[in-house]
């Protein structure tokens, strides 16, 4: 079976919050939102872009997917970035991240890794 070859470029970053706060028993050190450009081997003609949300808390940190999908419009990001730094976006943003964290943590404390 052939295998598709997709890389991730980092093209944006901008830092959200870098003043470390606690929320719940997490104690939240950085967040930042980042831009992705996708380099398709299959098809050069048109640009994707991946749109991922990286927090790092006192003992983890973790990178994912913003939007659950790719996008091909280039101003999605400062949408995005947009809407975290002006609204109340951001708590319901931390909230998920929380819950993806303590998803890929709590397997490994239940079996004992």
């Amino acid at each position: 079976m052939l295998q598709h070859y997709i890389e991730l470029y980092l093209t944006r970053n901008k830092t959200i919050l870098a003043q470390p706060f606690v929320i719940g028993d997490k104690k939240i050190k950085k967040i930042e939102l980042r831009e992705y450009e996708i380099d398709n081997f299959r098809d050069k003609r048109h640009k994707e872009y991946s749109i991922k949300i990286y927090l790092e808390t006192e003992n983890n940190q973790i990178e994912m997917d913003y939007l659950g999908h790719t996008t091909t419009q280039w101003n999605t990001y400062d949408e995005i970035s947009n809407f975290l730094v002006n609204y109340n976006g951001l708590t319901s943003t931390i909230n998920r991240i929380l819950i993806e964290l303590d998803g890929k943590i709590r397997p490994h404390i239940e079996h004992g890794s």
